[in-house]
């Protein structure tokens, strides 16, 4: 298990877009949670990713609107833990979010294919404008990757989550049952 740290991840790509884009820049406004130090990762993909997405979705946005980049811990997602059958320790919450950003389904598939990820799926979200796709690593199918897109106000918002397992937990994301509530949780 490699160890990731996003943040440095994330000034590189928002470094390098700044420097190569040509002609005006959307403003970024960056928000990193403290206690994300280090992400324990199987491999590099999930560092690859999160360059390549930063930078292209910086690059490709629209000059004359920010764009907000925020990362945070998730304790508990219940609907889309039980959704999908696995229980991390914790997610992370990459979220992009503008009024200028062009995503579409697409280019988020390049992406995760560029890094060994292939698409599962992608469904609605019932009542919203929401797509949810869920990506599983080629090579190891219990290492998947969730990516959300939805749109409300003209406002575009990419959602990165990813499950996490640390070292005391389970060593793979499998399906368990959900003891919480014999534990009064």
């Amino acid at each position: 298990m490699e160890r990731t740290d996003l943040g440095t991840v994330m000034q590189e790509a928002i470094a390098k877009f700044d420097k190569n884009r040509i002609g005006d820049k959307p403003r970024v406004f960056v928000t990193l949670s403290p206690d994300l130090a280090q992400v324990p990762w199987k491999n590099r993909t999930l560092e690859d990713f999160v360059r390549t997405f930063l930078y292209e979705t910086l690059l490709t946005s629209d000059p004359e609107a920010a764009i907000e980049v925020c990362l945070r811990r998730r304790f508990a997602l219940d609907d889309l833990s039980a959704f999908l059958g696995f229980y991390p320790t914790y997610w992370l919450q990459l979220r992009v979010s503008g009024r200028g950003l062009r995503i579409l389904e697409p280019m988020i598939e390049e992406l995760f294919a560029a890094v060994g990820y292939r698409r599962e799926e992608w469904v609605g979200v019932e009542a919203t404008s929401a797509r949810l796709g869920v990506f599983g690593a080629i090579d190891a199918p219990t290492q998947r990757m969730i990516f959300c897109l939805e749109s409300s106000r003209h406002v575009f918002k990419c959602d990165l989550l990813l499950p996490v397992i640390d070292g005391s937990a389970i060593p793979t994301l499998v399906a368990r049952p959900d003891n919480r509530k014999a534990a009064g949780l």
